[in-house]
């Protein structure tokens, strides 16, 4: 079974090869290949994290572009990272308009932020194939904890229910789908705050035709559509005493009776129930039957808050970076937008960090993320935001362009340096060249420069 990131090499110089082979084998396994037509057959027979590519392969049939173009289509999954030496040619411009991960211009120090690349691509790679495996997410010692423990009650023979307490927005929900996928079974969910009372019975229950005033025929109940897989009750903490003594019954022997009916119903389910509320107190008042909590509560966990977990903090956020921008577009966050992000004291968990993601990814007019732009974002969920959202695409992509245009200005064209001070790839930079059509303001400031030169 493999323990490292897999990664391809394929560069028509073996030098780079040999030395690139060298540096990342402790972190990495590597497969190199001098031409095309090698690395398509390497990727024919491996599931590649990440490849890095050249563009230019002197002397042979297939360059880079053709590559690019086989991997995306027979590995997706695959981040794909240019390694070039030439940044001026067609073949650049070419390569930009591909789905890249990164273009890295091959100079004297390149190899730092290659590696800083790979890290992160291989690192989205496993995130990703596990979101996609519905697995829960985290870097909290505390939350892998209590995912060993789900994980060992799972294995078992038990079909005790659990029970999952929490904040809202901590990922009560999502960690039930994750016992879903594990189990193997399908989830039928409910949310009892959002219920309306008078109907909770016959939703969960269902009913018989004339069972009362609008029942006009017979309605099978969410508990039996869950059948043969698994019930998640969100927010039991809400359900009301009626309520809460049918579901003893449920639970206790297995049936249910719908409304109307004088017969009952074998059911195979298996409950997992989850709420935000305090049921200990809310047994002591009156509110809660112990007898539920008894039965409900044989495995218990406490999902933590944001705030106490926060080395989850920047690995979500990044993780929402990649779910949620568009068109390969690469935002990165600057140390003191870090130091934002990690001292808010985010009340809605999770899902308020999605929320300020989100707004940033939607409004900010540039790729950095820093300090200014947390809190503006953070700020907007606190207040009518008054950005009329059918305008946001022309005002960011305007203030894409000043920016860019501004940057191109201070540094004479020179596109690394802009790239730079932007906080974007090269790739990202050809790319917007393209779209605003500012190759003649390059021309402009090419010209300028050689007369400078002439008369000094």
């Amino acid at each position: 079974m493999r323990t490292k990131p897999l990664i391809l090499i394929c560069d028509d110089d073996s030098e780079i090869l040999q030395t690139l082979h060298l540096s990342l084998r402790s972190s990495f396994e590597i497969k190199t290949a001098n031409s095309v037509l090698k690395a398509k057959k390497l990727a024919d027979e491996n599931d590649f994290d990440a490849a890095i590519i050249d563009l230019n392969f002197e002397g042979q049939e297939l360059d880079g572009i053709h590559l690019l173009d086989f991997m995306s289509k027979k590995s997706p999954g695959t981040f794909l990272i240019v390694l070039s030496g030439d940044s001026t040619t067609k073949r650049v411009i070419e390569a930009t308009r591909r789905k890249l991960f990164e273009f890295i211009v091959k100079d004297g120090n390149y190899f730092d932020s290659l590696l800083l690349t790979l890290t992160r691509a291989t690192q989205l790679r496993m995130a990703n194939r596990e979101l996609a495996q519905k697995k829960f997410l985290t870097q909290s010692a505390e939350v892998k904890v209590i995912l060993r423990d789900i994980d060992t009650i799972l294995k078992s023979s038990t079909e005790a229910p659990i029970l999952i307490l929490g904040e809202t927005g901590t990922g009560k929900e999502f960690l039930a789908q994750h016992i879903a996928m594990n189990l193997k079974m399908t989830a039928v969910t409910t949310n009892m705050g959002c219920i309306p009372k008078e109907m909770a019975e016959s939703i969960l229950f269902g009913h018989e035709k004339g069972a009362f005033t609008g029942a006009i025929a017979n309605k099978t109940g969410l508990i039996e559509t869950a059948h043969g897989g698994l019930f998640f009750l969100d927010e039991i903490g809400d359900c009301s005493s009626d309520i809460q003594t049918k579901l003893l019954r449920v639970i206790e022997q297995k049936e249910i009776q719908p409304v109307g009916s004088n017969k009952t119903k074998k059911i195979n389910v298996r409950f997992i129930a989850a709420t935000h509320r305090d049921l200990d107190n809310q047994v002591q008042d009156g509110t809660f039957r112990l007898d539920l909590l008894q039965r409900l509560n044989t495995f218990t966990f406490r999902l933590p808050s944001l705030r106490e977990r926060p080395e989850d903090i920047l690995f979500y956020a990044n993780l929402f970076i990649e779910e949620l921008a568009e068109d390969g577009a690469r935002f990165t966050i600057t140390p003191d937008g870090e130091q934002e992000l990690m001292s808010h004291r985010w009340p809605g968990n999770i899902r308020e960090l999605r929320n300020v993601m989100e707004r940033i990814i939607v409004l900010s007019p540039i790729l950095k993320i820093d300090k200014d732009t947390v809190t503006k974002a953070i700020q907007l969920g606190k207040a009518p935001c008054e950005v009329q959202i059918s305008k946001v695409g022309v005002v960011k992509s305007n203030a894409r362009r000043e920016e860019l245009v501004k940057a191109l200005t201070e540094y004479n064209g020179d596109k690394t340096k802009a790239a730079i001070n932007l906080g974007v790839s090269e790739a990202t930079v050809y790319r917007w060249l393209q779209e605003f059509d500012l190759t003649k303001i390059l021309s402009v400031q090419a010209f300028r420069k050689k007369m400078e030169l002439l008369h000094d």
